[in-house]
């Protein structure tokens, strides 16, 4: 009815177009009407758990998604009174209301303003006890609830469903529960967290701080931890926040497992794709590091590490007590069978559900799985993604909440599943997962198990890889920006003394580009990875030529001088070559190695002979002693007078030429003459 309205509606608009064009009358458009709509969530409280002889609270929030205003309105609460039959029934059922109410009706409602287009309202009602017992059967499981809103005068209604939760008393229902929580230092293009960022991940609500109280709350959670966390903290030594030393401090007194992330959570598959394995993308030295903020905080420049840091190896200041178990993390979508087979040679490969084909055999054998012969650890996806979104709080978080306890449930009933992995994802504001985690620890069928209690995953079943790939931008951009780190380690090489002051912080600003902090935004990390490849520039045309005038090459033979500049805190050695564009000249010998001190100019000397008077075009480059180019110039125009004995030496042989020529001409006129009669 409503599409043959709106068609009946379009035909009588171009009708009455069309007339008023003919009648030269002009035709107003119609304004769009304005149009209702709604929104809910609903959200039970304590994850929807029902607990024996109590009510339940219901927060419900009503928003207004339309371009007119509401009137008021009242909510309606109805239950199932049958547990679901899977968790897949669950999950489908919450992702598709019904049009209509469902269930039992309870005597739970609440009165909803009146709401303008855009807005929300918040309300609570209870369902008590009594409604409870008398709807609820003894069986143990998740249930829907179901809520209603219907504005005054209306007859359209709005449903949206969550589900409580009643396990009964002496059940035998059980799931085990494993978790993942990642300690990550944040996006960055220097590879090191500065002091001001520091402050502000370990302030009581920033992301260091609740993920570390989250650990607390769950002593069977392992924590994935960013080396670049320790190293941060640890190279700012005194200049350190004081709350960043007790996080350390607080952080290293934790009985979890600690997982030992690449330096920066490096996207391994990134990696890989560009042709690099994930061992050799670690730091090997953090001297010359800036500890100030990214910025630089000011006129006054960034502090750098104290002696005693920048001597600290790079082992010393990562070093942790680490688990012995090797588990890889890759971005989830981002894995090929190829990059799966070469991260699997350390150990394990945590994955997402997502990135396998799914099976039901998979499903019940809980978090472990086999690849041909790589072991992996599969993240349950729907039960990763109500954990992250249950830990961000607020009418939304709690209405994850309780439908993450509604298919734990559903599993421990059903028997479905041995276990299941949830991870907390990279980008994920772990505000209250302390407190989630908490939760769920408290129900007697929910059982921790720490990762190194699953197994190693041999005997795990075989699934299928759904193949993802790296997007081939990115993996050009990668190598880019590996072919230009590697020049400046080229550098590296030719510097005498310090070397890792200049090729460390380059190095970190590298690893900090390969970051899979990144991956979600993938403009922002264009925008980082020019930045360090202009960096990389930047160092390299530190050490140049200096800016040539065109000389005179006077004299037979001699030494041009080819000044070479060095902007580095260390001295270098370098080759000057050089070269010319005729036969003018000639170098005796065209390359020449000098020292060049730190902030410095020296010479070159080029010995030359001079061939002829003329003009010829010079052109300079300059070198590593491994040959790696730093530069070059072309100088045109360069004059060239040769020596007096070369004048002279040319002088004599034309004098001679022309005797030669003269006596050859008397000899040949002398004989043509005619004979006397004499004669």
């Amino acid at each position: 009815m409503t599409a043959r309205r709106t068609l009946a509606a379009l035909l009588v608009a171009t009708v009455l177009s069309t007339t008023g064009v003919i009648l030269g009358l002009a035709v107003e458009p119609a304004a769009a009407a304005p149009t209702s709509a709604a929104s809910l969530v609903v959200a039970p409280d304590g994850g929807g758990v029902v607990a024996s002889g109590k009510s339940l609270g219901v927060t419900v929030t009503v928003t207004d998604t339309g371009t007119a205003a509401l009137p008021a309105g009242r909510i309606a609460l109805s239950l199932e009174d049958a547990p679901v039959a899977s968790t897949t029934t669950l999950l489908s059922s919450i992702a598709r209301p019904e049009a209509v109410l469902l269930g039992r009706l309870t005597r739970a409602t609440a009165t909803v303003p009146p709401l303008t287009a855009g807005t929300s309202a918040t309300v609570r009602t209870t369902i008590a006890k009594d409604d409870l017992d008398s709807i609820l059967t003894s069986a143990s499981g998740a249930r829907l609830l179901y809520a209603r809103y219907r504005p005054d005068g209306s007859t359209v209604q709005t449903v949206a469903e969550s589900s409580v939760v009643r396990i009964a008393s002496g059940s035998k229902a059980s799931v085990g529960l494993s978790t993942v929580i990642p300690v990550l230092a944040p996006a960055g293009t220097t590879g090191v967290v500065d002091v001001a960022t520091q402050q502000q991940l370990t302030a009581p609500d920033g992301a260091w701080s609740t993920a570390l109280r989250a650990a607390q709350s769950d002593p069977s959670a392992a924590v994935a931890l960013d080396p670049a966390v320790l190293a941060s903290i640890r190279i700012a030594g005194a200049a350190a926040p004081p709350e960043a030393s007790s996080f350390l401090a607080r952080l290293g007194a934790l009985p979890n497992e600690f997982l030992r992330l690449p330096y920066a959570d490096g996207d391994v598959t990134l990696e890989h794709a560009a042709g690099v394995s994930a061992s050799s993308l670690e730091p090997t030295s953090f001297a010359g590091v800036p500890i100030a903020s990214r910025a630089g905080s000011g006129p006054t420049p960034a502090p750098t590490a104290t002696p005693r840091q920048q001597s600290a190896s790079a082992g010393d200041l990562t070093a942790w007590n680490w688990s012995k178990r090797d588990v890889t993390w890759p971005v989830t979508g981002t894995t090929s069978g190829a990059a799966l087979a070469a991260l699997g040679r350390t150990g394990q490969v945590l994955l997402s559900s997502g990135d396998l084909q799914d099976s039901v055999t998979r499903r019940a054998a809980g978090p472990l799985a086999r690849i041909g012969s790589t072991r992996v650890l599969v993240s349950d996806a729907n039960s990763s993604s109500l954990l992250a979104a249950a830990s961000a709080g607020g009418t939304a978080g709690e209405a994850a909440l309780a439908t993450l306890t509604g298919a734990l449930a559903t599993a421990a009933v059903t028997g479905e599943t041995t276990g299941v992995l949830a991870t907390i994802g990279r980008s994920t504001d772990p505000a209250h997962l302390d407190r989630v985690l908490a939760l769920l620890q408290r129900q007697t069928w929910i059982r921790s198990v720490a990762l190194s209690d699953l197994g190693d995953g041999r005997s795990a079943p075989a699934v299928a890889l759904h193949s993802g790939a790296v997007p081939g931008l990115r993996v050009a951009t990668a190598k880019s920006l590996l072919s230009g780190e590697d020049r400046v380690q080229d550098l590296g090489k030719a510097i005498l003394t310090g070397a890792d002051a200049v090729t460390a912080p380059q190095h970190l600003a590298l690893l900090g580009a390969f970051s899979s902090a990144w991956h979600a935004d993938t403009a922002r990390w264009s925008t980082a990875a020019t930045s360090v490849q202009q960096s990389f520039t930047h160092v390299l045309s530190l050490v140049q030529l200096v800016k040539q005038s065109p000389p005179r090459l006077i004299g037979n033979d001699g030494k041009i001088p080819v000044g070479v500049e060095n902007g580095l805190t260390e001295p270098v050695r370098v080759v000057v070559h050089a070269g010319v564009s005729n036969g003018a000249v000639q170098f005796t010998d065209p390359t020449a190695t000098i020292i060049v001190p730190a902030g410095g100019r020296a010479s070159a000397k080029l010995a030359f002979r001079s061939i002829r008077n003329g003009r010829t075009d010079l052109t300079l480059a300059l070198t590593t002693p491994a040959g790696v180019p730093l530069g070059s110039e072309l100088v045109p125009g360069a004059t060239v007078q040769a020596g007096f004995d070369t004048i002279v030496a040319v002088a004599l042989l034309c004098a001679l030429g022309l005797l030669l020529a003269l006596g050859v001409y008397r000899n040949v006129r002398r004989r043509r003459q005619p004979r006397t009669a004499t004669s």
